[in-house]
């Protein structure tokens, strides 16, 4: 378990299940206005549970780091290592709409970098943000993300296909 102030950033577990679709499950109407909807068996005891040892099997290849973001031991969020191969890898993270605002996302992506590049050894980073999701951006660009390719109809969020940019971090 590693700690930034009062946050704590853990690898998923089977145990972390029912306390994440409780999590998700609260969070949905908000996270399905800026990201791609889960599907809907995700939200189900035994969806969340595949999910997590899907992670976990990824994560045993260091293919993915599936982390939560605990405050004071409350679930606010997940951020993610994903699709490391070659030197790169792609960011994700999701943050709960009560712990937005806070340098939570900020803190996360910093945690991130700092395990790609000391625990996996990546040498790029990358994340694919819909061009409507301006919170998200701005936090990538402080952390010093730089825009790059446009993605056209590349998300699909609220059921619309929206354009995506492809934001790239150099962290060797």
């Amino acid at each position: 378990m590693r700690h930034a102030n009062d946050l704590t950033f853990k690898l998923i577990t089977p145990e972390d299940a029912a306390e994440l679709l409780v999590f998700e499950t609260q969070e949905r109407e908000w996270f399905e206005q800026y990201i791609e909807a889960r599907p809907q068996s995700f939200y189900t005891p035994q969806g969340t549970t595949q999910h997590i040892i899907e992670c976990l099997a990824l994560n045993a290849q260091r293919r993915m780091s599936p982390l939560l973001i605990r405050k004071r031991g409350t679930i606010v969020g997940r951020a993610n290592l994903r699709d490391m191969q070659n030197g790169q890898g792609k960011v994700g993270y999701r943050i709960g709409e009560q712990a937005c605002g806070h340098g939570i996302a900020q803190r996360a992506l910093h945690f991130l970098i700092n395990e790609a590049r000391s625990v996996y050894r990546l040498n790029t980073l990358s994340a694919i943000v819909s061009v409507d999701n301006g919170a998200s951006r701005r936090v990538l660009e402080k952390v010093g993300f730089e825009a790059g390719e446009k993605l056209p109809d590349y998300s699909l969020v609220a059921g619309l296909r929206l354009d995506s940019v492809l934001y790239k971090k150099d962290i060797s």
